[in-house]
């Protein structure tokens, strides 16, 4: 996981595009495992992807293969799958001209085995982070049992994105909505604030957190969260406090270009803590289209180009 840019192009930086391998699609249909419940897989092609950030004016892409994940209670095919998960990304990446990156995927629940891929693959060409999943199992990643892998990112300075999946206790039917469309909000919301309850910004300090969709509620309930800091449970967020910690991470703005969802994010940090995110191909190009028009519209410091340096900055180890 080098900081550079090889060969890269200029351009505003995506860091929250989907890329789904034809091997992983594969895999996880032969155990009936889709997008999402009862939701199939969009379509996907290195080529479709470069074709919408040349007409949509993005530079370059960091790929990710992130939910439904590669945790299906068989900790031997999310090992496997991962393996050859990151294998095939690698491939994708190395015929891309420059134009995409990768996040590396990890076999999570096991902290042993997710340490071993990342060292297997640490300073390979093309990674430029980690890509993890807001649960393992039901486990949020403030929970102890990840703080082996926690501990080797932070040794690597490690760019880490976090994106949302289901929990094992989603309630199938009970709101007749996919729920990618509140479900992953929510989760994204958990993981971060089991990460903040842990005091992982503190005791990690190396790693470089991106947060999904603006970090879900968390912008929303930082206050309420901030006003119970003298509760016992909240002993070991440290000395900056909910707000001041959830301003050392970053966030993607995927889906979240409006006065409620970025504004609010913005109400806790800056915008150079922001990146840009499309969510390309779950999100199609017309809603891409269109999320960058109303992220222009908010104000000059949180458009494509402005928002894409950051992502740049990060990739390049500016920030």
């Amino acid at each position: 996981m080098s900081g550079d840019l090889d060969r890269a192009v200029d351009g505003p930086v995506d860091l929250h595009h989907h890329a789904i391998l034809p091997g992983y699609r594969r895999r996880l249909s032969a155990i009936g495992v889709r997008a999402q419940p009862g939701i199939d897989f969009p379509g996907w092609s290195a080529e479709a992807s470069l074709a919408m950030m040349d007409r949509l004016g993005i530079g370059t892409a960091v790929l990710s293969v992130a939910s439904p994940g590669f945790y299906f209670g068989d900790q031997g095919f999310a090992t496997s799958l991962c393996r050859d998960t990151n294998d095939e990304l690698a491939a994708v990446v190395a015929g891309s001209g420059g134009r995409f990156r990768a996040f590396m995927a990890v076999p999570l629940p096991s902290a042993a085995d997710a340490v071993a891929e990342v060292r297997r693959l640490a300073g390979r060409p093309g990674f430029a982070g980690v890509s993890l999943l807001s649960n393992y199992g039901g486990h949020y990643l403030g929970d102890p049992r990840f703080d082996p892998l926690l501990a080797e990112l932070d040794g690597l300075g490690a760019l880490v994105h976090v994106h949302p999946t289901l929990p094992p206790w989603w309630a199938e039917g009970a709101i007749d909505l996919r729920p990618s469309l509140l479900e992953y909000v929510f989760d994204t919301s958990r993981t971060l604030t089991s990460l903040v309850l842990a005091g992982v910004a503190d005791r990690h300090p190396g790693i470089r957190w991106v947060f999904s969709h603006c970090g879900g509620v968390v912008p929303f309930v930082a206050h309420r969260l901030a006003i119970a800091e003298p509760l016992p449970e909240l002993a070991r967020v440290g000395e900056r406090g909910i707000e001041g910690t959830l301003r050392e991470f970053r966030y993607d703005c995927a889906l979240s270009a409006s006065a409620s969802g970025l504004g609010a994010l913005l109400s806790v940090v800056d915008e150079t803590r922001v990146v840009f995110g499309s969510d390309f191909p779950f999100v199609d190009e017309a809603t891409v289209r269109a999320e960058i028009e109303l992220l222009a519209g908010l104000g000059p410091r949180t458009g494509l180009a402005a928002l894409g340096g950051n992502g740049r900055a990060l990739l390049e180890g500016k920030q």
